[in-house]
């Protein structure tokens, strides 16, 4: 208890004394906070750039926690304390001013974004709207570290020594850090290919949806059921991604198998009618028609029809099947033709091949009629 006996030497001059430094850095917290960064805030609107008003509005309340901690240190060390107590002190009084530094720059790591669009702005340059937030989680990440061994090195823990120190256990804390360096490195290839960006409709292994977020370790997807699925991003770059978003066009193709008893003169009329229809829309794209009498089976004839339409939209591009189903069928219809009906096989066992119904009743009558003549 001898340590605190300082304590009881404080006299009431002392003490108003402390507190009236005190009260003068909480007031001048306020004028701070009320009038000092009003009229910097009013100047910044007359500068061209928005950089300034980011940090104004990062360093706000760093500054004021700031000074509410520098009047509490001035009034604790015109106290009558130990040498080894302001020693403390004053180590806890440069800590906040760092956390206070590093606070205010991980706010306005935010702001990032402004810089890139300067630049771009004033190069003509256009930057991936991944690269922009994954930056600011970087520069995040470096305040954090950054400030927080400029702490330690106050209190005398030399970071260069606390790494070092790490000796054997590196190799297990790389092996362990594996998978999450992994990731990191599948986030850079990610940004620097860029496939797609946040915003974008991408396809890749079993997963279809809209990328909402990239960080460090993975990038989230909304599929189209609203469902939030995250992919660790060493999955997503080292499988193909096809980005739907990056189409111009989407393409509409039908098979249609037609009933064998089909003329040729009605294909030809149906054929030419589909062709003049495509021919006539300007939301199909002209390069690429195929309409064509594409083969002939022992079960029907088959029409392929394959086009692409300029939307891509999805729920337009469906729009426009509808459109064309229709259309298909109305053209059928016209001509007097039908779909190819779907014919019942058997498979006989003992042979292994398929037979329709007239080959599978002919083979019954006959097996009953040898049956019957054995039998007698």
């Amino acid at each position: 208890m001898e340590q605190f006996n300082w304590i009881l030497k404080i006299t009431w001059m002392d003490g108003l004394i402390a507190a009236t430094i005190f009260i003068v850095f909480f007031l001048a917290r306020k004028l701070f906070s009320k009038y000092f960064l009003t009229f910097i805030t009013r100047l910044s609107k007359f500068s061209s750039t928005p950089i300034d008003d980011a940090l104004i509005s990062a360093f706000r309340r760093p500054v004021s926690f700031i000074l509410l901690f520098t009047g509490i240190y001035f009034a604790l060390l015109y106290l009558p304390m130990p040498h080894q107590w302001k020693t403390m002190i004053t180590l806890l009084y440069k800590s906040a001013a760092i956390f206070s530094i590093g606070w205010g720059f991980y706010i306005f790591s935010d702001a990032i974004g402004i810089f890139f669009n300067r630049m771009g702005d004033r190069f003509d340059l256009q930057f991936n709207t991944i690269i922009i937030p994954f930056l600011a989680k970087i520069m995040k990440f470096i305040v954090v570290v950054m400030s927080i061994a400029m702490i330690l090195d106050q209190w005398n823990y030399h970071v260069t020594g606390l790494i070092t120190g790490l000796g054997i256990g590196g190799l297990a804390i790389a092996m362990a850090a594996k998978d999450t360096l992994s990731n990191l490195f599948g986030g850079f290839v990610i940004i620097t290919d860029a496939p797609f960006t946040i915003g974008d409709l991408i396809h890749t292994g079993s997963i279809e949806g809209i990328v909402e977020d990239i960080n460090f370790r993975s990038t989230r997807i909304r599929t189209l059921d609203q469902a939030l699925v995250t992919v660790p991003n060493s999955t997503l770059a080292n499988q193909p991604i096809t980005n739907l978003s990056k189409m111009d066009k989407r393409r509409v193709t039908f098979n249609l198998p037609l009933d064998l008893d089909t003329t040729n003169e009605q294909i030809k009329q149906c054929l030419g009618k589909i062709r003049q229809m495509l021919a006539t829309d300007s939301e199909v794209y002209e390069e690429r028609k195929y309409v064509y009498l594409d083969k002939i089976t022992s079960g029907s004839m088959n029409l392929i029809i394959d086009f692409f339409v300029k939307t891509t939209d999805f729920e337009e591009w469906m729009k426009e099947k509808e459109k064309y189903n229709y259309a298909v069928l109305e053209v059928l219809q016209d001509e007097g033709v039908e779909l190819a009906k779907a014919r019942s096989l058997m498979v006989v066992p003992a042979q292994g091949q398929p037979l329709d119904d007239d080959l599978a009743e002919d083979r019954a009558i006959e097996q009953k009629e040898s049956q019957r003549q054995q039998s007698r």
